[in-house]
């Protein structure tokens, strides 16, 4: 069996001479297995090895049984231990998350804390454990990515027993004389990998006694494909990525399965972490007819034109409102987006106003009570001059490709719940200045730094 790991090292590349290993070392057969045969491979591999134990602080006298067998076991082969404890239950409690899942994010933690930024971190997974995986994945629904298993080397991670069963394992320790413990939660039904282990696999390997080895041959053959279009996949997104946004036609011009990973690797570049298939679906639908969603992280994408586009969310405003004095002269008011300057004009200064700062101008005589100045309110309706219809300001800012996160910004000049003026289109139609206007106010909107009239 150590020609046989050694041989599964080098086919993965796993370690280079030099090299410092933290093993993962439970006490169970897998994980003594491991160092041990690391242990005697190590001057063959040029490598150092250490072990770290983690406590969890679930099974009491059990869990301080298996330290004190780990810490012994590495004294007899003088190799460097350390133990961490770690109270997974009470972590569990605060982040919501269930005990196995965050036992293994705490566990994973201290090992990487322990082998440091240039380490690597050897884990006692066999072929059983991947069988397993893949099954769980399959009863949860999964994808191709989901069928490839256990990778043999994620980042600084190994898994030198990955191509070895666990009665490869159990009969290295039988030839080595090597003692383990057993965890008595791995014999609980409660636990669903347990399930799979004693109940499902047992019943698989009556069809085939040859089925952990079956499910290792379709893993690799999967995890080459997977490798492919993930490779081509980052190509095509370097094709379509500009300026930090996607090109949404050319996306949709690509297979489903490239379109899926070239949006995961768009929303990684931005930070986020791995998509599940429910947000991958969202994503494509934004993509496909537009709109926006909120993504893990509380990262928004979405499409404006043809560019997809991933910005950090933003919180939504608190309403606000701000009520205007009667009669308006000259005002400098601030607004979210700046300061509101409000200049009052005569006919004749009317008459040389260009055309787009005329349609920033009210009728003084058309305003028939106080005016507000206020962020928009659900139902709010704005009549257009330049198409002559009336819809609501939503409306009128999802045509106008109005970011979300400007709409509760931008100011509304209101009368009696009438909208007279907004920050992003203008004048109503009703208000607008026409041939028998005698005064109007022009609203023009600038940024805090900017000049205006004093």
């Amino acid at each position: 069996m150590r020609d046989a790991v050694l041989s599964y090292i080098q086919q993965y590349n796993m370690l280079s001479s030099g090299d410092r290993v933290v093993v993962g070392l439970s006490g169970g057969a897998d994980s003594v297995c491991l160092c041990h045969v690391l242990w005697s491979l190590r001057e063959t591999l040029g490598i150092s090895l250490c072990a770290l134990h983690v406590n969890h602080g679930i099974r009491g006298e059990e869990a301080d049984r298996d330290e004190r067998f780990c810490k012994a076991f590495c004294e007899n082969l003088q190799i460097p231990f350390e133990a961490v404890h770690i109270d997974v239950p009470a972590e569990s409690r605060k982040s919501g998350e269930g005990l196995e899942a965050c036992g293994r994010r705490l566990r994973y933690d201290a090992l990487q804390k322990a082998a440091g930024e240039r380490g690597k971190i050897a884990t006692a997974h066999t072929a059983n454990d991947n069988a397993e995986t893949v099954l769980l994945h399959l009863t949860r629904g999964t994808g191709l990515q989901g069928l490839c298993g256990i990778l043999p080397v994620r980042e600084n991670i190994i898994r030198p027993l990955l191509g070895m069963t666990r009665k490869d394992v159990e009969a290295y320790c039988k030839h080595e004389n090597l003692d383990f413990v057993t965890d008595s939660t791995n014999l609980s039904a409660d636990y669903a990998r347990n399930r799979v282990r004693l109940e499902v696999l047992p019943v698989l390997e009556t069809l085939n006694p040859s089925v952990v080895d079956a499910f290792s041959r379709m893993t690799e053959s999967v995890q080459a494909d997977a490798a492919f279009l993930s490779d081509y996949a980052f190509e095509k997104y370097k094709e379509l990525k500009t300026d930090g946004a996607i090109s949404v036609s050319r996306l949709l011009m690509l297979p489903k399965s490239v379109q899926a990973r070239v949006l995961k690797q768009a929303f990684c570049d931005f930070g986020g972490k791995d998509l599940s298939a429910f947000h991958l679906e969202q994503l494509l639908s934004v993509c496909r007819n537009g709109g926006r969603t909120v993504l893990p992280g509380k990262i928004v994408a979405r499409r404006r034109a043809d560019r997809l586009e991933f910005l950090k969310d933003f919180p939504k405003p608190a309403p606000w409102e701000m009520p205007l004095k009667m009669p308006l002269s000259e005002e400098i008011v601030k607004i979210p987006s700046g300061v509101l300057e409000i200049q009052k004009l005569e006919q004749k200064d009317l008459q040389n106003l260009h055309k787009e700062l005329l349609a920033n101008a009210v009728d003084c005589a058309k305003i028939k009570g106080s005016l507000v100045l206020r962020s928009r309110r659900p139902g709010d309706r704005f009549e257009s001059a330049a198409r002559g219809v009336g819809k609501t300001l939503k409306k009128w800012y999802n045509e106008s490709s109005v970011a979300p996160e400007l709409r509760e910004r931008f100011a509304v000049l209101a009368c009696k719940d009438k909208v007279v003026w907004t920050e992003a289109l203008g004048t109503a139609a009703p208000f607008l200045p026409d041939t028998n206007t005698e005064s109007a106010y022009l609203l023009t909107v600038r940024s805090e730094g900017e000049n205006h009239a004093e």
